[in-house]
């Protein structure tokens, strides 16, 4: 009776069978488990890949607006781009989450207005590494970008 007892849902009496069938709980939360699991993994692949793609996002804003404040110290047009593209390697070689081929630096006056110098800042998001999240996931897109402007002069 011992054995008997403990597994009462594989071996009944063939009578009381299909009810002792429907009544068994063994292996329930494995089901649940198996239906679940796939949701919380999407879930936690999404939230992850938005934070990675958050964080890129602002890392490239203050990319930018570095390489915009170091700009205002040049005279000409020339050596504020030198200064903006110094001040970009320097942030990608000191840390930044980008690799220094994938970010491209573009200088130049705003073409509405004479006053004011732009500094625009493109990633190669597929260096990004979350091609991998591709099949679950929507991509993030294949460029991000960031324009800060600076008046001439500071002011």
């Amino acid at each position: 009776m011992g054995r008997r007892s403990r597994l009462r849902c594989a071996h009944a009496r063939p009578k009381h069978r299909a009810r002792r069938i429907l009544s068994c709980r063994r292996g329930g939360a494995a089901v649940e488990f198996a239906l679940i699991m796939p949701l919380l993994l999407a879930l936690f692949a999404g939230v992850t890949v938005f934070g990675i793609c958050l964080g890129a996002a602002h890392n490239l804003r203050l990319i930018a607006a570095e390489a915009a404040r170091a700009s205002i110290a040049g005279v000409t047009d020339t050596e504020r781009a030198t200064l903006a593209r110094n001040t970009v390697n320097r942030s990608l070689t000191a840390g930044a989450m980008f690799r220094p081929g994938s970010v491209d630096v573009e200088v130049g006056s705003d073409p509405t207005d004479a006053d004011v110098y732009t500094v625009t800042v493109r990633l190669d998001a597929t260096t990004l590494g979350l091609n991998a999240f591709s099949r679950l996931l929507p991509l993030v897109p294949d460029l991000m970008r960031s324009t800060v402007s600076v008046r001439r002069g500071g002011l």
